[in-house]
């Protein structure tokens, strides 16, 4: 054991990492305690067969692991009945969901420390670009109207070999694929359930309402409840953060929740907006062009919505946590601006056309 320990810490020296010795001798320690082996035992302990319970867990199902493995659901049962024949211990329980035994639920958070410390040694021996795997991450409409491009090009330029997976949603909708390991980060309004995940704040999305100048008299820059009880209230689909919001805000003022009109597309709402269809709460600094080019205008309502907190939400793997380091610099709901399409009327045609 004294061994094994000094080459632990020179270890940790060479890769520089503050912490990592007493990670690993975490790990060592685990293999001891719960499994009493000598160098021969050791051999027999292989990460692969880790990685299976690991996932298993993580999945509930073999076919789950299989899949995030690229493997057959057979390799990964072999795998496992390995590991266990060979320890004589029985670490997962076979039935209509695979769940841990207590000897499996002892052990799981050193097995997770063991990948995640694997990881570690593999970005600083082969350098970020030598992660070539799947990277699964959710975004609302609004961060891939506005800063995606920008996000998928900073990850790109550190790990180009890394096959990128983005996908678009509203924010409950992404939670649901992060709990079934669907995704593995997602870019969203934060949530309650967001407890369980680690989390990391962006910048509010500052946000305005605003309709038609046809609805209000010229001059004028304010609803009241009176004139907005008549008028459509234009808003996200359902299931959004800013609908779930609008809902408890007209119960809260008596205003009959059919006058709500739903859509789930940002653009659409801007655009039905534009047509006098009633009134929405749209970014500011996203759709400013409407504003300029005198298609809407921004208006007070006694509609209290605050700004949306957004964050970053993932598990603690090592790549996630990477990846998400990478997204502050690039988060900017202001940079990109719509467009808004001329009137066909305002298009002049060159001379011979």
């Amino acid at each position: 054991m004294r061994n094994r320990s000094s080459s632990s810490a020179l270890f940790s020296a060479r890769l520089g990492r503050q912490g990592l010795e007493a990670r690993v001798l975490r790990v060592m320690g685990v293999i001891d305690r719960f499994f009493s082996l000598n160098r021969t035992s050791c051999a027999m302990l292989t990460l692969k067969q880790i990685e299976a319970v690991y996932w298993v867990n993580e999945l509930g199902s073999f076919h789950g692991a299989a899949a995030r493995l690229g493997t057959t659901q057979s390799t990964i049962s072999k795998r496992i009945h390995e590991l266990e024949t060979h320890f004589g211990v029985e670490l997962i329980e076979r039935g209509s969901a695979a769940t841990l035994t207590l000897k499996g639920r002892e052990v799981i958070d050193d097995f997770s420390a063991m990948l995640d410390l694997r990881q570690g040694v593999l970005h600083r021996l082969a350098g970020d670009d030598s992660f070539s795997g799947r990277f699964r991450f959710g975004v609302t409409e609004m961060v891939a109207l506005t800063w995606l491009a920008d996000l998928v090009a900073a990850i790109r330029r550190v790990y180009p070999r890394m096959v990128l997976e983005p996908r678009v949603d509203m924010a409950t909708g992404l939670r649901h694929q992060l709990a079934r390991h669907a995704l593995d980060l997602v870019i969203s309004p934060s949530l309650e359930s967001d407890a369980g995940y680690v989390t990391h704040p962006l910048p509010k999305l500052e946000s305005a309402w605003m309709c038609s100048p046809e609805l209000i008299p010229a001059g004028e820059d304010r609803l009241p409840l009176e004139r907005l009880a008549q008028l459509p209230v234009l808003t996200h689909a359902e299931g959004s953060m800013l609908h779930l919001r609008l809902l408890r805000e007209l119960d809260r003022l008596g205003i009959d929740r059919g006058r709500v009109l739903t859509c789930n597309s940002l653009i659409g709402l801007a655009e039905l907006a534009r047509a006098g269809l009633g009134v929405t709460y749209l970014p500011r600094a996203y759709f400013a062009p409407y504003v300029e080019a005198g298609e809407l205008r921004i208006v007070e309502v006694p509609l209290a919505l605050a700004p949306l907190d957004y964050a970053i939400v993932h598990r603690g793997d090592a790549i996630s946590r990477r990846v998400a380091d990478l997204i502050p610099p690039v988060c900017n709901f202001a940079g990109v601006a719509c467009r808004v399409e001329r009137k066909r009327e305002d298009i002049c045609l060159g001379e011979g056309i």
